[in-house]
């Protein structure tokens, strides 16, 4: 008999195909980000249930074993940490089970920093479990993560954990049973689902199997046009690759426009009066500057909020009038808040004067912004900094160049193969959500022994980003 679990329902609310592949154990194995994103569930876990001192824990008990406790427990009236009941093939464990006057309180813990709808269909499936269980739910909530909470000293459940009552949410929720034998029928197939790529591999999250998925389409597909209501309505009438677009096709984008060009005629297409006037804009010397960073659900640090980034590493190149090239890099080491050391190397690396350059000015500002909020002593340089900054990612972002190669990205992983032929695909850390988790269960979690080796990797990987920009702004400037 196979069972319906709450994560198996919400992956039937996405989709048939994933609930399918879930239901046997079948998706890719989660990367370490995503290993990573439940280590972080699993700590706000522990705050939330600091605020129930009088709970019992039963997630150390085998299911038959928990079944069996949770009735005991609900007829002592205790409050019960991972409870399980079954009705028919429905498996219920919930995060909190709170004795209410003439019945019973649901909590779900989401280590989130809102209440998203997404949330809803979850508590609705175990309420339901519950109330055919016997059990009368009174008030259903949500515990979220104050967003706003700043860490000074030790980590404060009450002021980190909000609650949000979902309940009138919850109540309208009534196809949960319809729902359920629907994916149970599913779970029970024995050939694994056909199912169109739509708008829900990434509702309400990326689906793992997306890329496996869109595997199948061409190389040059709708999906990278820029217009998403648009790109959709091509693909659900069957226009897949973009060269089956109709040539009077009226795109009310004009990326859009470019992305169709350049495919069907196969080319460049280079807007070479605004990308010197991007160019001109240039003042030496020029500091190409990149920020690597990791975010925890619970701030770790002094001064620093949930899911805050927190730099680690940078790496700045400068490059001055004769084209002569200086590097200089960052890299934090031990358990310590990196924040303060890197503050002290970068204002005395990067000049007063000069060209910041970036690629995607949004990151790189955030990153400093929040760093003159917390050392408000540095503000004056930070702001100096910000002042000069220009984005690299402009020219591409606007379709000045766009190259067919890039499927529709701006990405700088997308734009310097397309410019300068070189990438980041011999580089054994080779792209910044791997080096974030590199450094942070090399230093800051010291799970990780290899030490030297992922330093040495994460080196390479941030000259490379910084390093990258100056082949990109040669390659625009031989381009006009």
């Amino acid at each position: 008999m196979k069972f319906l679990t709450k994560s198996l329902y919400m992956s039937g609310q996405q989709c048939p195909r994933l609930l399918w592949f879930s239901s046997r154990h079948q998706l890719p194995e989660p990367s370490l980000y995503d290993q990573h994103k439940f280590a972080q569930g699993r700590e706000f876990e522990k705050y939330v249930k600091k605020l129930f001192p009088d709970g019992i824990d039963l997630g150390s008990l085998n299911h038959g074993e928990n079944i069996k406790e949770t009735q005991n427990l609900i007829r002592q009236s205790k409050t019960i940490f991972e409870a399980c009941m079954v009705y028919k093939n429905l498996f219920f464990k919930g995060d909190i089970l709170e004795p209410s006057a003439g019945g019973w309180n649901l909590y779900e813990m989401k280590a989130s920093t809102e209440v998203k709808d997404a949330h809803i269909p979850d508590l609705a499936f175990q309420k339901f479990v519950c109330e055919k269980n016997g059990i009368k739910i009174n008030n259903c909530y949500i515990e979220y993560i104050n967003k706003d909470y700043i860490k000074q000293g030790n980590v404060i459940p009450g002021e980190l954990v909000l609650q949000e009552d979902v309940t009138g949410k919850v109540n309208q929720i009534d196809d949960i049973e319809e729902n359920s034998e629907r994916y149970i029928e599913i779970i029970e197939q024995t050939e694994t689902p056909e199912v169109s790529i739509s708008k829900k591999c990434n509702r309400p999250y990326e689906c793992p199997l997306k890329d496996e998925c869109r595997g199948k389409l061409p190389e040059y597909h709708v999906l990278q046009l820029t217009n998403w209501r648009r790109y959709w309505e091509l693909f659900e009438e069957g226009i897949w690759d973009i060269k089956d677009i109709p040539k009077d096709e009226i795109f009310s984008s004009d990326k859009d426009r470019i992305i169709k060009e350049a495919v069907d005629e196969n080319r460049i297409i280079i807007d070479k009066d605004k990308i010197r006037s991007f160019l001109k804009e240039l003042q030496y010397p020029l500091y190409y500057l990149d920020f690597e960073t990791f975010d925890t659900a619970i701030p770790i640090f002094d001064q620093s909020r949930p899911y805050q980034k927190i730099p680690f590493q940078y790496s700045l190149h400068i490059q001055d009038e004769n084209n002569k090239v200086k590097h200089f890099a960052f890299l934090a080491r031990g358990e310590k808040d990196p924040r303060p050391e890197l503050l002290v190397r970068l204002e005395k690396e990067i000049g007063q004067t000069g060209s910041v350059i970036v690629f995607n000015k949004t990151f790189e500002i955030g990153v400093l912004r929040k760093l003159a909020e917390d050392f408000p002593e540095y503000e004056g340089f930070i702001e100096n900094t910000i002042s000069r900054i220009i984005d690299l990612a402009e020219p591409f972002k606007n379709f000045d160049y766009y190259n067919p190669a890039q499927k529709g990205s701006y990405s700088l992983k997308a734009v310097l193969p397309a410019i300068t032929g070189k990438s980041y695909s011999n580089l054994e850390i080779d792209n910044g959500t791997d080096a974030s988790m590199q450094y942070f269960y090399s230093h800051i979690k010291a799970d990780l022994k290899n030490v030297d080796e992922i330093r040495d990797n994460l080196l390479k990987y941030c000259s490379l980003d910084t390093e990258g920009m100056i082949w990109i702004i040669d390659g625009l400037k031989r381009i006009v």
